[in-house]
């Protein structure tokens, strides 16, 4: 992986971290847990856009396509 790559996945993690941590102080601080509903979603993203584990692809069929 390259140093870039994995800085920039460092800086995600941690923007992701800042976000939650900052819904959460302000959920106990307006006593609500609207500001925790509405930044539910970026853990979601982030699971979504994780580079899963580098699989080959399927070799290409020798025969002709019907």
């Amino acid at each position: 992986m390259k140093r870039r790559t994995r800085r920039l996945r460092w800086i995600a993690g941690l923007a992701a971290v800042v976000v939650a941590v900052a819904s959460v102080v302000q959920a106990v601080r307006l006593g609500s847990w609207g500001p925790v509903i509405s930044a539910a979603w970026i853990p979601a993203v982030i699971v979504a856009t994780w580079p899963g584990p580098h699989r080959r692809c399927l070799p290409r069929r020798r025969s002709a396509a019907r």
